[in-house]
């Protein structure tokens, strides 16, 4: 190959990096949020309920000011919230049949274990290395 052939090939790399390294950023952050949403636990695991995953979802590549962006969102999202900053003391309705399903319970809360906030700290630390190995690797 020619230099002028290696310099073009080269710029298009470096071009795509943006969405290369968005992409693959993403897919970290939502496998971060999935080992933190099993570590953190389901908040609605009862006796006879199966436990729900907390998972997470992109909405695809945005403009955003003079750059490109991934809004990445956790799945449900009340449930994150519940298993971030937790609860307050709340009714909650009895659900079984009979004279005394209009009894109301008294429930405690229940305290947030940070959650999210986890997801957070810990893409924050390895997403800029996604983008250091695209460029690197653009160039390289």
């Amino acid at each position: 190959m020619t230099a002028s052939s290696d310099l073009r090939r080269i710029a298009i790399e470096v071009g795509n990096v943006p969405d290369t390294g968005l992409y693959a950023a993403a897919k970290l952050v939502k496998k971060i949020a999935l080992e933190e949403g099993g570590r953190a636990g389901s908040p609605m695991d009862g006796k006879h309920r199966r436990p729900m995953k907390l998972r997470a979802r992109d909405k695809g590549i945005r403009p955003l000011n003079d750059g490109k962006a991934i809004l990445i969102q956790g799945t449900p999202a009340g449930p994150w919230a519940w298993r971030t900053s937790g609860t307050e003391p709340h009714a909650i309705r009895r659900r079984k049949r009979g004279p005394m399903k209009k009894m109301t319970v008294h429930h405690p809360g229940s305290r947030g274990v940070n959650a999210w906030l986890y997801v957070i700290a810990r893409s924050e630390e390895l997403v800029p290395r996604i983008f250091e190995d695209a460029v690197s690797k653009a160039v390289g």
